[in-house]
């Protein structure tokens, strides 16, 4: 039985983290055994040992602590415990750089990480890029890129193309529909009967929470009795509020925070939005497209692979362009025909991609054809 070490670093649960729990969730408990090594105060940490996973903690992985020398040689030294306490074969990394090092510092047989973001507002000069390509080299056998956008931004820091692995995320369908079944749905007093527009992200800026606030304003310009909500956390949570109010439609905006039932808010939404600057996937756009709802995504990075060209499960706007937000959504409110076509097919397209089981199955396919390699 191959023995994997997943290290994650993120606080919040984002697209890696939830990248991660799906895996939890479907892999061949038989054929793997698995563990986690995450910061003290995650958002992960619970729903990990619920499910049965030996989860450890180290302070060293959290924030910026693990990138001076005594957080580096604090994980060096934990990791070590835990490598040789539980006869780790593999390490498998979600960005965090701190736990490759400490991996190989360890020896490790084989390290794995998994690329889940785009290096958005980062130029590269020839120096830098040899650098990376260097410590990608020194630090990974083998690297997942969750989409072809992200194999595109590897290559082009040097990473060799028979690194890298393409392996688009999945999500867990019977799970989301299951939760989103009508009878399982609690009421939110204040939609009332209203038309639901919404979106599900971090609160941080390269999520472009600000487009669709700016959109929803033109959209209750136009339309009325519809409602907003934004299901998420992070660090613009006080900054998004006080922009919605400037807007003058904080009374039909709901800020519900973080949530672990997402898929009771989605099933809630009439139109979903994905105003992304940019995104190596966008998890949360297959959840919705799962659930049978159209969605307005902007065209960069993993969205465009989700969504094809043609709109036929997706519309796709310029990236930071609240007017055609806006346009897309009001034109999905007032044609529920064409609307609803739209999220039949995109039901159907995650059925045939972007599966749970299908992601599940090609890491661990990786993890052994890794083993292989001497």
């Amino acid at each position: 039985m191959l023995r994997v070490l997943h290290i994650i670093s993120d606080t919040n649960i984002g697209g890696a983290g939830r990248h991660l729990l799906t895996f939890l969730e479907h892999f061949d408990r038989t054929k793997l055994a698995v563990y986690v090594l995450c910061p003290p105060a995650s958002l992960l940490l619970e729903q990990c040992v619920a499910m049965g996973i030996k989860t450890y903690t180290s302070p060293y992985l959290a924030g910026d602590r693990s990138f001076g020398w005594r957080g580096l040689s604090g994980l060096i030294r934990e990791l070590g415990v835990i490598a040789r306490d539980c006869r780790i074969d593999i390490v498998h990394t979600h960005a965090s750089f701190s736990g490759r090092l400490a991996a190989k510092a360890v020896r490790v047989p084989r390290i794995v990480y998994t690329k889940h973001r785009m290096d958005w507002g980062v130029s590269r000069g020839w120096f830098k890029k040899k650098v990376i390509a260097y410590l990608n080299r020194l630090t990974s056998h083998r690297v997942i890129a969750v989409s072809l956008a992200v194999k595109e931004d590897l290559l082009s820091d040097g990473v060799p193309e028979k690194k890298i692995a393409l392996i688009y995320n999945g999500v867990d369908i019977e799970k989301l529909r299951e939760q989103a079944r009508p009878e399982k749905l609690k009421s939110i007093p204040c939609l009332g009967n209203s038309r639901v527009v919404g979106m599900v992200a971090r609160l941080e800026p390269e999520k472009g929470h600000r487009y669709f606030l700016e959109a929803s304003s033109m959209v209750l310009a136009k339309l009325e009795n519809v409602f907003f909500i934004v299901v998420g956390t992070g660090s613009l949570a006080d900054d998004l509020r006080e922009t919605a109010k400037n807007l003058g439609i904080s009374e039909r905006v709901l800020f519900t925070g973080y949530q672990d039932d997402i898929a009771k808010f989605i099933a809630m939404m009439d139109v979903m939005v994905i105003p992304s600057l940019t995104e190596a996937f966008g998890i949360s756009m297959i959840e919705g497209m799962c659930l049978g709802k159209p969605c307005v995504a902007s065209a960069v990075g993993g969205l465009v692979e989700i969504a094809g060209q043609d709109g036929r499960v997706a519309f796709l706007v310029p990236p930071g362009n609240a007017e055609a937000i806006a346009e897309k959504v009001i034109f999905l409110l007032e044609n529920p025909g064409f609307a609803g076509s739209m999220g039949s097919h995109a039901a159907e397209e995650v059925e045939i991609r972007f599966s749970a089981e299908k992601m599940a199955g090609e890491i661990a396919s990786l993890y052994y054809e890794m083993m292989k390699c001497n």
